[in-house]
């Protein structure tokens, strides 16, 4: 039984290192898209933002046409936010994740058998605790009945 636990226990720690490299790539990926957004968002919004603006202010104010760049700099922005966001896992993660379901109900029923055992070795020990009480109460009376005995000797 120590063997299958053991079995068991490797199982389930090899299924969380599998899950746990997966979210590794997965938060590399997010890091190394938002950083390529960011650099490119500035880039861009710099080069866009100078030659915008300067067209705007010949048809609008000054203030209008940085309100009006500042609108179209958030919603670039926020499109890749929302690509970096939708990253997954992929079909793999859902195989571990059912490896790692099914070590540890197996790993449950182990523990479970493990906690049983010991209920029943403590209820043992219970009542042989329980039936040596009883022979040291009896004790005292048998010596009695052992010194009565001899004296009507």
């Amino acid at each position: 039984m120590n063997r299958e636990l053991s079995n068991k226990l490797q199982l389930l720690l090899r299924s969380e290192k599998a899950l746990m490299k997966l979210e590794m790539r997965k938060k590399g990926r997010q890091i190394i898209l938002v950083a390529i957004a960011v650099l490119a968002t500035l880039a861009t919004l710099i080069m866009l933002n100078v030659s915008a603006y300067f067209y705007l202010i010949e048809k609008s104010t000054p203030l209008n046409a940085a309100l009006i760049l500042m609108a179209i700099d958030l919603a670039i922005a926020m499109l890749f936010f929302i690509l970096a966001a939708r990253q997954e896992l992929g079909s793999e993660a859902e195989s571990i994740h059912e490896v790692r379901d099914y070590a540890m109900k197996e790993l449950s029923s182990e523990f479970d058998e493990i906690k049983d055992e010991a209920s029943a070795i403590r209820e043992n020990f219970s009542k042989v605790s329980a039936g040596i009480g009883a022979v040291k109460l009896a004790i005292p009376v048998v010596e009695m009945f052992v010194k009565r005995m001899s004296k009507n000797k």
